[in-house]
């Protein structure tokens, strides 16, 4: 093998930069909730109809109580994420509320206000995804990008790369990845890869072997999706990984990686 990486290589290690700019565009967008309000700037007024509903500093219980609404209350709807609303009083004032606390509110003329929260069949319409994870391959640090196709309900196809940055070596993956997901409908759903693909791995020119090379490589694998909006989802996973060598014996090594993920 030569030196020098192959055109293919250099092209995955140049895309990979941009990795931190995707990043920071898929949080911002995941942090814009939807808006309730109508094209000309007015908000939905209802009244609440559970007997008292705890406002939040913020979209969690985690955040401290600030004030309690009781029934009749009137409250304006400003933005939902997931399972929390934002609302206005009538004094300016504003909090998260849980939509569980909501969840029987009343219009203007005592009609019950549909609010629900995103549900995975939000997404039965969507077969394209792509996504940035972070992690370790073995003790190296491990950022790659993928996009996937979903064939059916439970199958999918998938395309990534990945830059290892080790002590001794730069690695650079290309894989292609079959995902079954038993469960598409659970908000916390398991799922299970099996895929193969080839890695080219640069040694730094400190060590004796200094010869760059290419192996085949061979995975299987598990993880977690974790639906967040109607279009972004956490996932985390765990691989292990067979590489091909020309050498006597064949290697092993342990991936994980945590990351963000879009539909579209």
């Amino acid at each position: 093998m030569p030196k020098t990486r192959s055109r293919f290589a250099r092209e995955v290690s140049s895309l990979l930069r941009f990795v931190p700019a995707v990043v920071g565009l898929l949080l911002s967008n995941v942090a814009v909730a939807a808006w309730w309000g109508s094209d000309d700037g007015r908000l939905p007024e209802v009244r609440v109809a559970e007997p008292f509903a705890e406002w939040h500093s913020g979209p969690a219980a985690g955040y401290p109580v600030i004030r309690v609404s009781e029934r009749g209350d009137s409250l304006q709807l400003v933005m939902q994420k997931t399972r929390w609303m934002k609302v206005r009083d009538e004094k300016g004032r504003e909090g998260w509320v849980h939509l569980e606390d909501i969840g029987q509110t009343l219009d203007g003329i005592g009609q019950p206000v549909e609010i629900s929260a995103p549900d995975r069949e939000d997404f039965s319409g969507k077969t394209w995804e792509a996504g940035v994870m972070f992690g370790q391959f073995e003790d190296a640090a491990v950022t790659s990008v993928y996009g996937g196709y979903w064939m059916t309900e439970n199958l999918a196809l998938e395309l990534w790369g990945s830059q290892v940055l080790g002590e001794s070596s730069e690695i650079l993956q290309a894989n292609v990845n079959i995902v079954h997901q038993p469960f598409p409908h659970w908000r916390v759903s398991p799922f299970f890869t099996l895929g193969a693909g080839h890695a080219f791995i640069d040694p730094k020119a400190t060590l004796a072997e200094t010869e760059a090379r290419s192996d085949t490589t061979a995975h299987v694998g598990l993880g977690l999706r974790v639906y967040v909006t109607d279009r972004y989802f956490v996932r985390a996973e765990v691989k292990d990984y067979k590489v091909f060598t020309d050498r006597a014996t064949n290697e092993e090594a342990t991936e994980w990686k945590v990351g963000l993920s879009v539909f579209f």
